[in-house]
């Protein structure tokens, strides 16, 4: 009986942490979130658990226009308010856990699975991601500011885009562009046989060159 207790213990245990908590990527000092909007979030696959990382480097301060010229202010913090658009059965966790950054320090957002995606998820999923910025004003005192990050998107695909493909010196495949309609900027991927210089020209529907 008392091994059955200890087990369950055990499991209450990880559920109720929901996940390991993530490790902040070391290769990120500047202040910024990481990845960036250029490379995106990993793609899901279908029958294939989910884990991304997101790191957060809040900068120790920030620069302001408060009508006299710009001034340089500390962060309090960076809180992460919430994180919808997300695929059925995904969620996330945060290090530290209450998703509040403090000026000055990395840490990370946890997105995964906690149920492997199926054929049915297959799709493009937008992410929109409510934070708020606080600053310590001189005699105002903190001022929060709320902004939302809406350029991360989670792709599901079947599994079986994970095999080898076979690609000749000629194979050239355009990948899936996102957002599209393209508003302000745009994901394009591409696959190409062979190493070469690829140049994208870009036009609108009138076939006005950008």
């Amino acid at each position: 009986m008392k091994k059955l207790i200890l087990s369950i213990a055990a499991v209450a245990a990880f559920i109720s942490s929901g996940y390991a908590q993530c490790t902040p990527d070391p290769q990120f000092t500047v202040g910024g979130i990481y990845p960036d909007s250029a490379t995106g979030l990993a793609t899901a696959y279908v029958g294939v658990a989910y884990d991304e990382v997101i790191t957060n480097v809040v900068p120790a301060d920030t620069i302001i226009d408060l009508g006299l010229g710009p001034t340089s202010v500390p962060f309090v913090d960076v809180t992460l308010d919430n994180v919808s658009g997300l695929p059925a059965n995904f969620t996330y966790s945060c290090n530290p856990a209450n998703c509040v950054f403090p000026g000055g320090s990395t840490g990370c957002v946890n997105i995964y699975s906690t149920v492997n995606p199926s054929v049915s998820d297959i799709g493009i999923y937008p992410l929109v991601i409510d934070v708020t910025a606080t600053v310590n004003v001189p005699i105002l005192g903190p001022q929060s500011q709320p902004t939302v990050v809406d350029y991360y998107f989670i792709e599901i695909v079947d599994s079986a885009a994970m095999g080898l493909q076979s690609y000749d010196s000629e194979s050239f495949e355009l990948k899936t562009i996102f957002p599209n309609p393209v508003v302000d900027n745009s994901r394009i991927q591409f696959i190409s046989g062979k190493s070469q210089l690829v140049t994208f020209t870009v036009m609108n529907v009138l076939g006005k060159q950008f």
